[in-house]
């Protein structure tokens, strides 16, 4: 066979894409590539997949008389529009491996900067999930199943009844692996998943509809289902659905919706990556905010983190981006500052992993159902530093922000894996003077549950969430232990040796009970963690999903902290922060970022007022 020239790209204009239909199938398989408008007036059929898929060798595609090397991992997919009989019906098709010329470094940023537009103008998305496996068939047939399910609105017992039975159980696992697909677990595939209108999912010779695959997640979400929920695999698909329905209750509509990046980087921080950098600009076409952050591949992962970070305080003149390195702390090795978030650092996603990430905010936000925008009672946020704005200037890397130090940390809670830091008690109170204990178990559940009643951190803590916060402790010093869950209980022992005011925690629950205003403990709290707006769904968030501690200040002050914090870290108030943070001293003066933290007392902005505090600069490194 006489040698074939490979294939050389045309330059095509700004504006333009190069769109690829199958013309040919036989000895070898043709196509033809020509450039087209890229204003959507040219309906075509863009691919979403994955590119590492399949064998690393490539096949020859021709185009011309010239040849084309093309991946591996799309082999598969032409068997299966050969299977379809799709693969010669004139197609137009943007596959970007082929379409985009990976040489010319230009164009593949022009590119990158248009993505969100190509998926939205696509007259179809074809996912490609990639050939069928042993257990592909029996995944699909189960989603069919789950989708019949629903249909029939069962009570969430009923369908866990059901569900749950044994004769399910090889189904769970294959729907496990389904969504465990490496198409799942991509950054860039999460816009290409809620951006189009027309979409559908093919693994191997069959096909999936979104709504399809949204009703059988909702189905495994209410049940509970075993080697899914809380999987890996549950995570990767049921955030993008998450992010799918926001993004659809706002489209083509004037509802104001808030999908920051940095809230879209935080909730899909256990995606994968091959370049850290599309972290950020994986998700920017995803971000309802306008950002200034320039997408060039010429930067560093840290010099894109950086200015992201400084792009955010510049924009909103706003600290509120900080909070998020206490989470996304820069692993060792990295040149990163300790004020700019790490977003290579694993973190458990979480819809409302901070307090910045308040549903009132109007910088972060978060991804909380639809059907929740637009509730919360009015006014309430917090806004430690007031309605001020940051007030701030960058030397190199280093962060000089204006503030207050307000307090410092005295005492810790123990954790599973931590000791119990005990605090000194030296508090400066009047002498004679003696809080009582109701009001330091009050202030110990606001710090627990964050003084909110929902995880969305939109309604205040009710007044009942401290009866059942008092009455599960009550429980267990009747030894009534059998009546609490166990996470209750580790959390007690975590802290009842932990002074307030000199007095340790479980000998204040004790006076409580000795003042003899209530009977003996006989009502037993609700203790469902799926139960989110009670008192024992606020604690699981706290402590067993965000791994918070109790604390107490050298001001005699109640709050919670981060794992990391330590005796001695300095509490603060930042202009234009609504969160306190709370820094370490480093060398020459200077300070490093620990987190946020809740503290009792001071999240509306009254520390502004006290007379005992002068404003004086941080210099954050």
């Amino acid at each position: 066979m006489d040698q074939i020239d490979p294939y050389t790209y045309d330059a095509i204009q700004d504006g333009q894409l190069r769109l690829l239909s199958f013309v040919q199938d036989g000895e070898f398989l043709s196509a033809v590539m020509k450039p087209f408008p890229g204003d959507g007036t040219h309906p075509f059929t863009a691919l979403s997949y994955t590119w590492g898929l399949g064998s690393n060798e490539s096949w020859p595609l021709h185009i011309g008389n010239q040849q084309l090397p093309v991946l591996g991992s799309l082999a598969p997919l032409v068997q299966a529009l050969r299977a379809k009989g799709a693969l010669l019906d004139g197609t137009w098709w943007w596959i970007d491996s082929i379409c985009i010329d990976q040489a010319n470094l230009d164009e593949r940023l022009m590119h990158v900067r248009r993505m969100k537009r190509i998926y939205r103008d696509a007259q179809k998305v074809v996912v490609w999930l990639g050939p069928q496996s042993d257990d592909s068939d029996r995944a699909q047939d189960f989603i069919h199943f789950l989708n019949g399910v629903n249909t029939a609105k069962l009570t969430t017992k009923a369908l866990r009844d059901i569900l749950l039975e044994n004769q399910y159980e090889r189904s769970w696992i294959a729907f496990t692996n389904f969504f465990l697909r490496k198409w799942w677990t991509r950054i860039w595939t999460i816009q290409e998943f809620v951006i189009p209108t027309n979409i559908s999912f093919w693994c191997g010779p069959r096909e999936l509809t979104r709504d399809s695959i949204f009703a059988a997640l909702a189905i495994a979400d209410r049940c509970s289902a075993p080697h899914f929920k809380g999987s890996v695999a549950f995570h990767h698909a049921f955030h993008r659905r998450r992010a799918w329905l926001l993004y659809e209750s706002v489209r083509g509509s004037q509802k104001p919706l808030l999908l920051s990046l940095s809230a879209l980087a935080a909730y899909f921080c256990s995606n994968e990556a091959t370049d850290d950098r599309d972290r950020i600009y994986g998700l920017s076409g995803l971000a309802t905010e306008s950002h200034d952050l320039e997408i060039s591949y010429t930067w560093s992962v840290e010099e894109v983190y950086l200015r992201f970070a400084q792009s955010f305080i510049a924009k909103h003149k706003s600290l509120d981006i900080v909070a998020f390195a206490g989470l996304f702390s820069a692993s060792s090795g990295s040149s990163l500052p300790s004020w700019v978030p790490d977003w290579r650092a694993r973190v458990r996603p979480l819809v409302v992993p901070l307090m910045a990430s308040q549903s009132s905010g109007e910088r972060v936000g978060n991804l909380r159902p639809p059907r929740l925008l637009g509730q919360g009672v009015e006014g309430i946020s917090y806004r430690a530093a007031g309605p001020t704005l940051a007030k701030y200037s960058f030397e190199g890397s280093a962060l000089l922000a204006h503030g207050f130090i307000i307090d410092a940390v005295d005492g810790l809670a123990g954790t599973p894996n931590i000791p119990l830091t005990q605090s000194s008690g030296r508090h400066s109170l009047p002498s004679g003077t003696e809080i009582p204990p109701e009001d330091i178990l009050e202030s110990i559940c606001r710090s627990l549950v964050l003084d909110r009643g929902d995880r969305y951190l939109q309604h205040p803590m009710p007044r009942n969430f401290s009866r059942d916060f008092i009455q599960l402790c009550r429980l267990l010093l009747a030894e009534k232990s059998c009546a609490v869950d166990t996470k209750f209980k580790d959390w007690f022992d975590s802290i009842k040796m932990l002074r307030f005011h000199g007095q340790s925690f479980e000998d204040i629950v004790r006076r409580f009970q000795d003042a003899g205003t209530v009977k003996d403990p006989e009502s037993v709290p609700e203790q469902d963690e799926y139960v989110q707006d009670s008192f024992f769904g606020r604690f699981f968030d706290t402590f067993g999903k965000m791994s918070l501690r109790i604390m107490t200040t050298h001001n005699g002050r109640v709050g919670i902290a981060l794992k990391k914090a330590q005796k001695g870290d300095l509490i603060c108030v930042l202009f234009g922060c609504s969160i306190p943070l709370m820094v370490r001293k480093s060398e020459m003066g200077r300070f490093t970022i620990v987190g946020e933290c809740f503290l009792d007392g001071r999240m509306r902005g009254e520390a502004l007022v006290e007379s005992n505090i002068t404003e004086e600069v941080l210099c954050i490194i």
